[in-house]
């Protein structure tokens, strides 16, 4: 009993156990996550198709600054009178300034579109690259206000934490420190507060004089409340280039630079070339920015899907430099060192297209000295109109194609769930509280595997109901067949119990015997049917020629009861068919041996078997036995 106990209660444990509801639809939208992350992988091959036309492109431009260069070689009437290195800062790297028609201290880099900038690579605390911001540095002077110097500070940072003074305690806070002056030793810190701007942050810094030297310090802490030191980013020393000179009266650079500059004028970008000092003594040519993007709201909904799909994963640190290495040496100070230089800075990514600022320095020689360098500089943003457009196109319709498929899964997945839905309705009303059949299953339109479910539902509840009738109507031949011979055994005792001579006691209880005689076959009827049915369900169906069956069973009638004539009716010549033999044979068996004793004498017994013309739902053939015989 315990045990039972214990067993019954775990399977009710078991039965109670919680099952998570997934339904179809939810099951479909979990198969098309995978789909999202096909906008990502054609932007993944983009970029890598971009750098490839990137590296080919950097290798032509330092093909042509190198026959640049050529060009301006052993030209000591150029470098005449900047050849000296003496006025060029020690320690100190050139930081190249453009020349901006007006620049005002709005917080808004606008202006500065198309100035090249200089990124400096942030270090987290341990020494490797931290990969959570991005710092980018650009000077500038004014055309409208000469002698006035401009610094572009801009970051790209998840978020922008101001110190502050909380219960008498200084918080840490990102800081961004300029430090500027005439000597290495004496410079003046100038801490500056940077404004927030989407995605980062940006300050513009303004000298009323051009300072000798500047050095730029940020210091980039976790915003989620630890305030942690998460990077930190150091620029040197930086000595701003000096403009082109001014003609003398008595110089003849000028006219001699004129005829290079035409020559150099040739070359696609920026040519600029510096003497042996950093300064600036000629320059051709400009950086194109990135041409404005169109106002079509096609194009405006293109831009959003794909910085969403950007979003989608972390912006890779555009520093490609060795977990604690070096910070890479500029272009144009290895050029004055005597080794050519590239540089491939990435500035921007339209619509998902990465724009780089590329960057190649040759050093000019007069004899064994370096007296300059020649930085050839080309925005490749330039070039990615069409290709922008063409992205944008692409975008659009391959948003569409995934929403077009998601709704087509969608409607797939509510008409499957609806089909479902509807064919447990109909199974479950089709059964009432008592178990019986009171309805059906509709017939269905198509025909897939639902529909095929939806057959095979509607034939188990045909067999039961068929089942069901029979239940129904063996009750009222019970009925019929018990009623006579109770009725016999009754009247009979009563009759016996009332008589007092023996003879006709003796009739009433033969009368009483003959009433149960009757009573007992009908109920070793009924358990050989329930053997039968049992022999049946444990029986394993062997394939059998029924015609060939009839004929032996006839034959061995024949010599059983000699008395009698036994004929067959049989039209086909094969009958095959997968039965049970023995139960086949076992009910001829009672069939003729009723036939036999209610035949009239003289009359034959007829055995036939014919095909079932009726049709059949599982498509095989259905033969029908029968034994027939004239009554008296």
């Amino acid at each position: 009993m315990r045990k039972a106990a214990h067993a019954m209660g775990q399977h009710r444990r078991t039965a109670r156990r919680w099952r998570l509801p997934l339904g179809l639809r939810f099951t479909l939208a979990l198969a098309m996550v995978p789909l999202l992350v096909l906008p990502l992988v054609g932007l993944r091959f983009t970029e890598v198709m971009t750098e490839l036309a990137r590296n080919e492109r950097l290798e032509n431009q330092a093909q042509a600054a190198r026959n640049l260069a050529a060009s301006l070689h052993e030209r000591r009437d150029l470098f005449e009178l900047g050849a000296a290195a003496g006025d060029r800062r020690a320690g100190a790297e050139p930081l190249p300034v453009e020349l901006l028609a007006d620049v005002v201290v709005d917080h808004d880099a606008g202006e500065w579109l198309e100035v090249p900038g200089r990124a400096l690579p942030m270090r987290a605390p341990e020494g490797t690259i931290a990969s959570v911001m991005r710092v980018r540095l650009a000077a500038a002077r004014s055309q409208e206000r000469p002698g006035r110097f401009y610094l572009l500070v801009d970051a790209d940072d998840e978020r922008l934490v101001l110190p502050e003074i909380r219960d008498g305690r200084r918080l840490a806070g990102d800081e961004l420190i300029v430090e500027h002056g005439l000597h290495a030793d004496s410079m003046r810190p100038l801490h500056v507060q940077p404004q927030e701007r989407p995605g980062g942050w940006i300050a513009e810094i303004a000298f009323e004089t051009e300072p000798a030297l500047l050095r730029v310090r940020i210091t980039d802490v976790d915003y989620l409340g630890s305030r942690r030191v998460e990077g930190e980013a150091d620029s040197g020393l930086l000595a701003p280039v000096r403009p082109v000179a001014a003609p003398t009266h008595n110089d003849r650079r000028p006219a001699l630079w004129a005829d290079a500059v035409r020559g150099l004028a040739r070359a696609s970008g920026r040519v600029s070339v510096f003497d042996a000092a950093g300064a600036l003594l000629a320059q051709s040519g400009r950086v194109s920015g990135d041409p404005p993007p169109a106002d079509e709201w096609q194009s405006r909904l293109a831009r959003r899907l794909l910085a969403a799909t950007l979003s989608l994963r972390p912006e890779r640190f555009l520093d490609d430099s060795e977990p604690g290495a070096m910070p890479a040496v500029p272009p144009l100070t290895r050029a004055l060192s005597g080794l050519p230089a590239q540089q491939a800075e990435r500035i921007s990514a339209q619509a998902g297209l990465p724009a780089w600022m590329l960057t190649s320095a040759q050093p000019l020689w007069v004899g064994d000295r370096v007296v300059g360098a020649l930085v050839l500089e080309e925005n490749t943003g330039s070039r990615l109109g069409v290709a922008r457009e063409a992205i944008e196109r692409l975008a659009l319709l391959t948003a569409a194609a995934m929403v077009a498929t998601a709704l087509a899964l969608l409607a797939v997945g509510s008409v499957t769930v609806a089909r479902v839905v509807r064919l447990r309705r109909q199974a479950e009303q089709a059964i009432d509280s008592r178990g019986r059949v009171v309805g059906g299953i509709r017939a269905p339109l198509f025909r897939d595997e639902i529909g095929a479910l939806a057959e095979s539902h509607a034939n188990v509840l045909e067999r039961l109901r068929q089942h069901q009738q029979y239940v129904g109507n063996l009750r009222g031949r019970l009925m019929h067949e018990l009623r006579t011979p109770i009725m016999v055994v009754r009247s009979s005792l009563d009759n016996l119990a009332a008589e007092a001579d023996p003879q006709r006691q003796e009739a009433y209880l033969a009368r009483a015997r003959d009433g149960a005689q009757r009573l007992e076959r009908i109920v070793a009827s009924m358990g050989e049917a329930s053997s039968l049915e049992a022999m049946l369900a444990q029986s394993t169906l062997e394939p059998v020629d029924l015609a060939a069956l009839l004929n032996a069973c006839a034959d061995g009638y024949r010599s059983a009861f000699g008395s009698r004539a036994f004929e067959v009716d049989c039209s086909v010549g094969e009958a095959p068919c997968p039965v049970v033999p023995e139960a086949i044979v076992q009910a001829l068996d009672k069939l003729v041996s009723n036939a036999v004793d209610f035949a009239a004498p003289g009359s034959p017994i007829v055995l036939s078997l014919r095909r079932d013309d009726e049709a059949n739902a599982t498509g095989a053939d259905r033969w029908v036995f029968s034994v027939g015989n004239q009554g008296p």
